[in-house]
């Protein structure tokens, strides 16, 4: 249960989530759900096998630079969406169509490896919840499986009343809004991230 409340605070897979279904892919949940848990994967692999969580724990500098990439990088997928918006605008498009799922993935994966949230969780809040006689590649993959099913539950669902409430689904101006704010939403995080590593790099 302790890693209910990182679930369920709005972040990058939250946002993502919310742009694919104003677009109507049903599976948005899902490929947002995957590309997150194949990065949890490596990062409990990497977590459980060496000691590079600790390295980078302990390294202010390494923490600055994982900022500043992963802050450039949901800039990025805060930006594409409201491109692609504006396009479809301009040529009278009700609105722009669903990102491709293999792409979907990758941003999903990206964010996850390169955000500042995901590697404390494993190398801050995990470890003292770990039995120190079990093996660690074991209870590392079992908390990122538990993981990864608390994420698909929760991204599901979210896709789940986006694309099947009609007051929703059927309305490009709510669509249009709720792209707008994950859009938001991934900016501010971007802008948060990069202004926390330039800070800790100063």
């Amino acid at each position: 249960m302790s890693l209910l409340p990182f679930v369920l605070t709005p972040g990058a897979s939250f946002a993502l989530t919310v742009n694919a279904a104003a677009t109507g892919d049903r599976r948005a949940g899902l490929r947002v759900t995957l590309g997150t848990a194949m990065g949890l994967a490596l990062i409990a692999a990497v977590a459980g096998l060496s000691g590079l969580g600790a390295f980078v724990a302990s390294h202010e500098l390494i923490r600055a630079w994982f900022q500043l990439l992963g802050g450039a990088l949901l800039f990025g997928f805060g930006a594409v969406p409201l491109i692609k918006t504006w396009r479809a605008r301009n040529r009278t498009e009700p609105r722009p169509s669903a990102p491709h799922p293999t792409r979907l993935m990758g941003w999903a994966f990206v964010a996850v490896v390169t955000n500042v949230k995901a590697l404390a969780i494993y190398l801050i809040v995990v470890p003292p919840l770990l039995s120190p006689t079990a093996p660690q590649l074991g209870s590392y993959a079992t908390v990122a499986a538990i993981h990864s099913g608390m994420v698909l539950l929760w991204l599901c669902l979210i896709t789940a009343l986006i694309t099947r409430t009609p007051a929703i689904a059927r309305n490009p101006r709510v669509t249009l809004n709720l792209q707008l704010a994950s859009s938001a939403a991934l900016l501010l995080l971007g802008a948060q991230s990069i202004a926390t590593g330039f800070l800790e790099l100063g």
